[in-house]
């Protein structure tokens, strides 16, 4: 062997040497693959410390990147064989379960990419097996700002500066139509109608309480254009003294308010597909039917009895709100002063609403007891909301698919009703035992942890299968969802 060939041969091994020695401890080395061997768990829910093993990863936690299910994972660090991340909120793909060790989990794909120096993406890889993500619901906070007292002022703004004390009735925008931002809206008896953007994240006062007197619920017409509000004016003795509905306009993004029907005072309303308007009064509990002429404001001196409450029970006058059922084929029906849900049927031969029935609860005595029909005990029901349930679909005779679900002001939780009048609370009124009360200020598992004072205002978002909450007694906004 000549002395050329092993100096040659000493010159590449001690190049070698140095340049492997001027690479840190774990670092990345783009002459080597990066391997993938395996991840730890296999399963968790939200916050779950994932580890990720195999060689040649690196140690620089900006240039590795970790998805779960779609969801990008927070990398916290690596030391060149072992990725450690963790897992964030709603980190799979499908809600299709999938069996790992005999518990159901939703499916999230686990994809790991590797920077190179260029910041361009030098290894990817995607595990064969899933991960398992627990969906485990939560309720959450999104705006709440008080001071030392616990006292709440009113601040429009961004949500982690933001402060609306109190959400009386919810609604999301209903032309939403998947693009642009997410508008949820929403009223109180104290400062007006209020809009929270969940795309933008910012609470803004479209009007204040101006040109009414009181207003405990809103609608929106079949087209979605036009806001109405309906207003506690006071009036029981005439039809043309004051506003008992007013009309915004998207046009004007809902800003300026204008009289829509003369009346006695209003609680809620419906307004149908047709065009049919139905509100509720105080007089005896009546539900009305508005006579439109032709011309807005309308004077409803000749509006059509639909039925009175006071003919279903002892009572002089309710604060009777109403949500429509999406079929239109009837309509929900509760008021603070009884602890009741009522329904009422559309029938389209008289084009009237007739009051069929006790759904759930009791005329006659309020509590708090989960149960069928008249055996369940509700307080204070307040704003409600029906809530699509896929697993009725083709199950059910009377072809109902929806569950409705609705806040009880007075027992500090949110109850859900299914179509054959099972009440069941789903959160709120938690662990009781700690402190021998059920209202407070908790986040957490929703019928463990959670707890609420005083909730008024229900509104769901079906695209995100998020609920917002008007915890008024803590002066926030609340949500649930899983996590």
């Amino acid at each position: 062997m000549s002395k050329h060939f092993l100096w040659a041969l000493a010159c590449c091994l001690f190049m070698v040497g140095c340049s492997d020695d001027d690479l840190p401890a774990g670092a990345y080395d783009p002459s080597q693959p990066v391997v993938f061997t395996d991840f730890t768990p296999k399963t968790g829910a939200l916050r779950t410390r994932l580890y990720i093993q195999g060689g040649n990863f690196g140690t620089d936690v900006s240039k590795i990147h970790v998805s779960v299910g779609g969801v990008d994972a927070k990398v916290i660090g690596s030391n060149g064989t072992e990725i450690y991340c963790m897992v964030l909120a709603r980190s799979y793909e499908s809600t299709n379960e999938i069996t790992i060790d005999g518990k159901e989990y939703y499916p999230g794909t686990i994809k790991v990419t590797i920077d190179g120096a260029d910041g361009q993406p030098a290894a990817e890889y995607s595990f064969e097996n899933p991960f398992g993500y627990e969906a485990k619901q939560v309720v959450g906070t999104l705006i709440r700002n008080v001071d030392e007292d616990g006292v709440a002022g009113w601040t429009f703004g961004p949500f982690e500066t933001a402060s609306v004390p109190s959400n009386d009735w919810m609604m999301f925008d209903p032309k939403y139509d998947g693009t642009g931002d997410r508008l949820l809206f929403s009223s109180n008896w104290d400062n007006g109608f209020w809009s929270f953007n969940l795309t933008t994240e910012e609470a803004t006062r479209l009007f204040p309480k101006q040109g009414y007197d009181s207003s405990q619920s809103f609608t929106f017409t079949a087209d979605g254009d036009t806001l109405l509000w309906f207003d506690d004016n006071g009036v029981t003795d005439s039809y043309d003294k004051e506003p008992n509905i007013h009309y915004a306009l998207r046009r004007e993004n809902f800003r300026k308010l204008r009289a829509y029907n003369y009346g006695h005072c209003t609680y809620g309303g419906v307004y149908m597909s047709n065009g049919d308007v139905f509100y509720s009064s105080w007089v005896n509990g009546g539900i009305y039917k508005m006579h439109r002429k032709g011309t807005i404001p309308n004077i409803d001196d000749q509006r059509e009895v639909c039925f009175y409450l006071a003919g279903q029970t002892q009572i002089d006058g309710a604060h009777t709100k109403m949500e429509l059922h999406p079929s239109e084929k009837y309509v929900y029906m509760h008021c603070s002063q009884r602890g009741v849900i009522m329904r009422a049927d559309y029938n389209k031969a008289d084009g009237l609403l007739h009051f069929t029935r006790v759904v759930a609860g009791s005329f006659s005595e309020k509590g708090c007891t989960e149960g069928v029909g008249n055996l369940a005990r509700f307080s204070e029901p307040w704003a409600g909301i029906f809530v699509h349930n896929p697993d009725y679909v083709g199950t059910r005779p009377d072809g109902d698919e929806y569950d409705y679900y609705f806040m009880d002001n007075a027992n500090h939780c949110i109850w859900k009703l299914t179509p054959d009048g099972i009440a069941s609370i789903v959160a709120g009124r938690s662990n009781f035992t700690a402190d021998q009360k059920y209202d407070g200020y908790i986040d957490g598992d929703p019928l463990l942890e959670a707890r609420f004072k005083n909730p008024k205002g229900l509104a769901y978002d079906e695209l995100n299968e998020t609920w917002y909450i008007g915890d008024n007694g803590n002066s926030a906004l609340r949500y649930m969802r899983v996590e």
